[in-house]
């Protein structure tokens, strides 16, 4: 899978471009994108890509960098696999739900 490619494709869908008129480089200020609609665009990315994107992502600012680090967290995900732990934290609801279960 070319993540590059994806990621243009999802960004070029979400505003209604072809995507040639996406440029990796781009910033999304660029592209009209401001922060809400690069929250809705990382959502898309991660339900389209099956990849979790990591929280700090939304400093990134541009097609290529965001797939740069999906390429390294993929790639490292497969490498490493049952070594690395990407179970989420549990939270406040799961201890409740534990406690109810004693």
């Amino acid at each position: 899978m070319d993540i590059k490619a994806e990621i243009i494709r999802i960004i070029a869908g979400y505003k209604e471009v072809d995507p040639s008129e996406v440029k990796p480089e781009s910033t999304f200020e660029d592209l009209g994108i401001d922060s809400l609609d690069a929250i809705d665009i990382m959502f898309e990315i991660e339900e389209k890509l099956g990849l979790q994107i990591p929280p700090d992502a939304l400093d990134l600012n541009t097609a290529r960098s965001v797939a740069d680090i999906l390429e390294v967290t993929d790639r490292l995900t497969a490498e490493l696999g049952d070594q690395l732990d990407l179970a989420p934290e549990p939270t406040a609801a799961d201890a409740d739900k534990d406690k109810d279960q004693d």
